[in-house]
């Protein structure tokens, strides 16, 4: 067997097992996510906010992205079915990732404000702003793709942009747009959370007194706030890691589109940009659930709570009593 037959087995394979399995762990893992942070007591907090819309676009890129490539291993696929089809699946899939990579860097921002100690900077993390900026955020991206879908046309059985110019200008945008400032600006504003916290730590007294004594933004840190500064720190990890290769591959395509290439060196590039692309980049998608799960005990009672909630709902049994502001989750 052949080194390219051999990569076109392994791309089918990961399509079919590896996807089908992360697409259904991820659905699972999205709509708990959903749950969590769509409750009154979770989404007036304005990172738990970014984190809800983020979530809900990271559930539409994974079964809006995901679903007809596996669909299209034993059917047509549905993208390349009509023009229309095309389009509508691109734009739907593609301003469903950048308002999630947009949420994500403001989810970093709103924890860099939360963290300073300017009161300045600090008055942008409140529920009223995460308001707006995540309508601002939708609606610009709703309308910045709506150029890439129109140009997208189906050619030999492919979805894609076949005039030279515009191709250019797609990678040029998606270079800057998708693989470079997302990722930027998500390390910068994670370092200038760490140098916030290195900074609060030093204002500790040598006395041992607590420092939120000494500053207010100490007071703004509770362990809620810490458990979503960690989710969110850990989150971006995973995503720079996940993303970064394709952003790598973009510059080398870019260097090398005008090679003489051989048909086994296409082969490979192509199974290169599958696991890039495709399968790392919606794998991502499907992480933040598990990711929260693992880094936030608070996440993991609320999920807990979620499922004393169906559970309730479905056996008509009602919940616990209130006990100091919160609220019990216990049969009677």
């Amino acid at each position: 067997m052949s080194a390219t037959a051999y990569l076109t087995i392994v791309q089918q394979l990961l399509t079919r097992y590896g996807m089908s399995t992360y697409v259904a762990f991820g659905n699972l893992g999205n709509l708990l996510t959903i749950a969590v942070f769509a409750q009154k007591s979770q989404r007036i907090n304005p990172c738990s906010f970014y984190l809800l819309w983020m979530t809900i676009c990271n559930l539409v890129c994974l079964d809006v992205g995901i679903i007809p490539i596996i669909f299209s291993l034993d059917h047509l696929d549905i993208s390349t079915v009509s023009v229309v089809s095309c389009k509508l699946q691109f734009y739907v899939r593609h301003a469903s990732f950048q308002m999630m990579r947009h949420y994500k860097v403001l989810a970093c921002i709103d924890r860099f404000a939360l963290s300073s100690l300017n009161m300045t900077i600090r008055q942008f993390s409140q529920y009223k702003v995460a308001k707006r900026m995540v309508i601002i955020g939708g609606i610009f991206w709703v309308l910045a793709v709506i150029f890439f879908a129109a140009v997208r046309t189906v050619e030999n059985h492919s979805c894609n942009i076949f005039d030279d110019l515009y191709a250019l200008i797609y990678t040029i945008y998606y270079m800057i747009f998708a693989g470079t400032l997302p990722p930027f600006l998500i390390m910068l504003f994670s370092l200038l959370v760490m140098r916030n916290l290195k900074q609060m730590r030093a204002r500790i007294t040598p006395s041992g007194e607590n420092v939120s004594q000494h500053h207010p933004v100490a007071n703004k840190l509770r362990k809620r706030d810490r458990d979503l500064l960690k989710m969110v720190l850990v989150e971006v990890l995973f995503y720079v890691l996940s993303t970064l290769p394709f952003s790598i591959f973009l510059v080398y395509k870019m260097i090398t589109d005008d090679w003489v290439k051989s048909k086994e060196r296409k082969q490979i590039e192509t199974f290169i940009n599958y696991m890039a692309q495709s399968f790392m980049m919606y794998f991502n998608t499907a992480l933040p659930f598990y990711i929260y799960i693992f880094t936030s005990a608070s996440f993991r009672k609320q999920t807990m709570g979620i499922f004393v909630k169906f559970y309730a709902f479905i056996t008509g049994k009602p919940l616990g009593v209130e006990e100091s502001g919160r609220t019990i989750m216990t049969m009677k």
